[in-house]
C-alpha cells in the first residue's frame, strides 16, 4: 500500500512540475534528486569499505549540475565552456586523490575511495544533466523518456513472469531473465515508435523506435549496475526516503543511463545539416 500511495503522489507531482511550471523548476528538481542520489551512492560505497570523500563529491556534483542547469534554463546564461567543465573534472580528481591524506583512512583503501568519489560524480551528476536538456527540447521529450523506461520495466516484469526461464544475471539480480529483458526491449521499442509519432514528432516513428530500443537497453544496464553496487554492499535499497520504493537511486538508476541516450539521439537529428 505504501508503494502505491508514494507513486500516486510522486508521479503527478513530477508531471505537474514538468508541464505546468517554468523549465527552471524542473531543473531544480533534477539537481536536488541528483545530489540526493550521489549521497546515496556514497553511502553504498562506504558500506563496501571505501572511504569516499563525500564533501568533495557533493560539491563537485553541485557545481556541474548547476552549471549545466542554469545554462539550459536561462537563454541568456553563457553556455558551459568545455574548458571549464574539464577544469572542474580535473579539480574533482585531484581533490579526491588528496582527501585520503587528511582523513585518517586505511591506506590500502585510499585508491578505491578516490575512485569511488570520482565515479559517483561521473556516473550520476553528469548523466542527470541530460534530463535538463530533454526538458529544454520539450516536456514531451522527458515524458517520452519516462514512458520508455517505465514501459520497459512493465513489459519486462510481465514477460518475465509468464515466460522467464533463463537467468540474466543471477548473482546480481536473481529475478531478471533473458525473456523478460527481451520483452522489455520489444515493449520499449513500440512505445518509442508511438512516442516518435505523437509525442516528439521531430523523431518520427523510425527514430522513435530506435530511441526506445537503445534507451531502454541502456536503462536495463543501469538497473543492473545499481543492483551490482547494492549486492556488493549487502543492502536491499539505496535509501528509505520513498516509502515502498527505496531511495532516489533505486528510482532513477535506469533514467541515468537511458536519458543521455535519448538526448544524444535528439542532438543528432537536430544538428544543422
Amino acid at each position: 500500500m505504501k508503494r502505491e500511495l508514494a507513486a500516486a503522489v510522486a508521479i503527478p507531482l513530477v508531471l505537474a512540475i514538468l508541464f505546468l511550471l517554468p523549465p527552471v523548476a524542473f531543473d531544480v528538481l533534477v539537481v536536488a534528486i541528483a545530489l540526493a542520489t550521489v549521497w546515496e551512492f556514497f553511502r553504498i560505497a562506504e558500506k563496501t569499505g571505501l572511504p569516499v570523500a563525500k564533501t568533495v563529491g557533493l560539491i563537485s556534483s553541485g557545481v556541474l549540475l548547476l552549471t549545466f542547469a542554469a545554462a539550459l534554463a536561462f537563454p541568456d546564461w553563457p553556455r558551459p565552456d568545455p574548458a571549464l567543465v574539464a577544469a572542474i573534472c580535473v579539480a574533482l580528481v585531484l581533490l579526491a586523490a588528496v582527501a585520503p591524506l587528511f582523513g585518517g583512512v586505511d591506506l590500502r583503501a585510499a585508491l578505491g575511495g578516490a575512485s569511488g568519489t570520482v565515479f559517483g560524480v561521473v556516473s550520476i551528476a553528469l548523466p542527470a544533466t541530460a534530463m535538463c536538456y530533454l526538458r529544454l527540447v520539450s516536456p514531451r521529450a522527458v515524458l517520452l523518456l519516462f514512458l520508455i523506461v517505465w514501459g520497459c520495466d512493465s513489459f519486462a516484469y510481465y514477460t518475465g513472469r509468464a515466460f522467464g526461464r533463463r537467468k540474466l544475471a543471477p548473482r546480481v539480480s536473481p529475478n531478471k531473465t533473458w525473456e523478460g529483458t527481451l520483452g522489455g526491449l520489444a515493449g520499449a521499442t513500440l512505445i518509442g515508435g508511438a512516442g516518435g509519432q505523437w509525442l516528439v514528432p521531430e523523431l518520427g516513428p523510425a527514430w522513435g523506435a530506435a530511441a526506445g530500443a537503445l534507451a531502454s537497453s541502456a536503462g536495463q544496464v543501469g538497473d543492473l549496475v545499481e543492483s551490482l553496487w547494492k549486492r556488493g554492499a549487502g543492502v536491499k535499497d539505496s535509501g528509505t526516503f520513498l516509502p515502498g520504493h527505496g531511495g532516489f537511486y533505486d528510482r532513477i538508476d535506469s533514467l541515468l543511463f537511458a536519458g543521455p541516450v535519448l538526448a544524444a539521439i535528439l542532438l543528432l537529428i537536430r544538428r544543422p545539416g
